[in-house]
């Protein structure tokens, strides 16, 4: 008589396995090939957080469960555009950002903040290094809030540690499945290190180029004493959204998407239509310059990913050459 298969969750993906904790017991199973085959806009068949069944002799994973939610963002994959998914079955985001050193990069920020809100996962902004620049971190802070968006504001130096906020932090990892999201040298792998005692998670200094050093190589889950799960990413330089229409964007920005109704026009785009409530907004400074330029420029990839020429590329056959047109004389 076979076994029943079992089930697992995924807390490393390396290039030939995966570490799987199945019954308490940490495993290193290969995929079965038929994961590949699946057609999927996805760049890998699994991520971490994944839930999977493994096949009878319990030595390989079979199939994944579904999810029930997932952050991914557009990579560029054979001249075809895919989704990386970075995390998946996950309550919660940290997006971590220094106020300097490196330099808050508001465009980032607003991308992972958006890609959360569409999946309609708890997302939170950390600022870090606050006691470098205080007057950045109340700006920012400023600017988030009139966004609906919670921010807090920390700093784990040696004698300028912000104890309240750490600890919200630290509720809050403790409370959910968290995946930390930002730019390398913010402060990621710190600021959990500072919040959960014993992590002991590498960190490392900015180089002299001023771009954080990868500290963190891999995506892991790992399990926290006193309960929650973390998922301390690798820093990311850019994120773009992955086949979000051009209508839908706007409402990615809370404080955009709010004010649609009091535009003259239902359809307004926000990026130059006559009356539009949004850009009064921003003119009161009721809305933040910066978000308004966030959204103008995903807008921007969001109506050129929709052109006719665009979805043309898309079905174009892997590897098949496109005809040029030819010149009129």
């Amino acid at each position: 008589m076979q076994p029943s298969s079992q089930q697992g969750l995924v807390l490393r993906i390396d290039a030939k396995v995966c570490h799987v904790e199945v019954d308490g017991e940490r495993r290193q199973l290969p995929l079965a090939g038929k994961l590949f085959e699946a057609k999927s806009h996805e760049k890998q068949p699994l991520t971490v957080g994944d839930r999977v069944v493994l096949d009878v002799t319990g030595r390989a994973i079979d199939a994944m469960l579904p999810r029930t939610s997932q952050l991914h963002r557009r990579t560029a994959s054979e001249g075809e555009e895919r989704a990386q998914v970075i995390a998946a079955n996950i309550t919660q985001v940290l997006v971590v950002a220094s106020v300097a050193s490196p330099p808050f990069q508001p465009e980032l920020v607003d991308a992972v903040l958006a890609a959360a809100a569409r999946e309609q996962i708890s997302a939170t902004l950390v600022l870090t290094k606050v006691d470098l620049d205080a007057e950045a971190a109340v700006k920012w802070a400023a600017v988030y809030g009139r966004a609906l968006v919670r921010v807090l504001g920390t700093s784990t130096m040696a004698g300028s540690e912000t104890g309240g906020p750490l600890r919200e932090v630290a509720q809050l990892l403790h409370e959910n499945r968290t995946v930390v999201v930002g730019l390398s040298g913010a402060g990621k792998s710190s600021l959990l290190n500072a919040v959960v005692p014993g992590l002991k998670l590498r960190t490392g200094d900015l180089n002299h180029i001023r771009q954080g050093r990868h500290t963190t190589t891999h995506t892991e889950l790992l399990p926290l004493p006193g309960g929650g799960h973390v998922l301390d990413t690798p820093g990311v330089r850019n994120f773009h959204l992955f086949c979000v229409g051009s209508q839908e964007l706007q409402f990615l920005f809370a404080e955009i998407g709010a004010l649609l109704p009091r535009c003259a026009y239902r359809s307004c785009l926000h990026d130059g239509q006559q009356d539009c409530a949004v850009q009064a907004a921003v003119a009161r400074g009721e809305i933040s310059e910066s978000r308004l330029r966030s959204y103008l420029t995903m807008l921007l990839q969001a109506l050129a990913s929709e052109r006719p020429e665009s979805q043309a590329a898309k079905e174009q056959p892997r590897g098949g050459a496109r005809r040029r047109p030819r010149r009129r004389r």
